[in-house]
């Protein structure tokens, strides 16, 4: 009981952390304390905003799994579940994070009404920061990991941190998104995954319908 209280307190330390660095970043974001750092970060990924052959292969991955695309993957895999299951909790569980997770990010990228690196708004929902790419890969093979693998070792959640990581690179290398963006989309994620363990959100998913 005393060990899994410890685990449960530690995940909403980490919610709470990741959430307080988020909104202190979105604040130095917004009161433009980091252009500087950002542009230098944007000349070293993309030297005089040259379009090559690295940003080409980088756009596999920013576009392969946009969040569109890998939505839609966690859709059908959550759909199979359930039937495998027989049960409608995978469904509920997914789409109450990925709403929470969308309005988050759209209400972040509307307060802080930031221009991406080409100094439009056009392309990114509102606003540049936070990164939609980031949160929606790590979020959704998040979800993954925790309706699969519920008692995983921690090396598991390697696999949403280097998928994450990945598109990360292909961003900055594409400058598609500002550095910070891609900080800020990893906190987010993070907040949100560790919100559904620390309320148990993950656990109540794998119980029988009857329970």
């Amino acid at each position: 009981a005393v060990a899994a209280s410890a685990v449960w307190l530690r995940r909403w330390w980490i919610t709470l952390g990741s959430t307080g660095a988020f909104i202190a970043l979105a604040v130095s974001v917004h009161l433009a304390l980091l252009d500087t750092f950002d542009s230098v970060i944007r000349e070293w990924a993309r030297p005089q905003d040259v379009w090559g052959t690295v940003q080409m292969r980088a756009d596999y991955v920013v576009e392969g799994l946009r969040p569109a695309v890998i939505a839609g993957l966690l859709a059908a895999f959550t759909v199979a579940l359930s039937v495998i299951r027989r049960s409608l909790r995978p469904v509920i569980l997914v789409g109450g994070v990925g709403l929470t997770t969308v309005a988050l990010t759209v209400a972040a990228k509307l307060a802080v009404g930031r221009l991406d690196t080409h100094g439009t708004t056009a392309n990114s929902n509102g606003g540049s920061y936070p990164s939609g790419h980031i949160i929606a890969v790590v979020v959704c093979l998040g979800l993954v990991m925790l309706m699969t693998q519920p008692r995983a070792r921690r090396w598991v959640w390697l696999i949403p941190a280097l998928a994450g990581g990945l598109m990360g690179v292909c961003i900055l290398v594409q400058t598609a998104h500002w550095s910070t963006d891609v900080v800020a989309g990893g906190l987010l994620a993070v907040g949100v995954l560790t919100a559904v363990t620390a309320s148990g959100w993950d656990r109540w998913s794998l119980r029988s319908p009857g329970n």
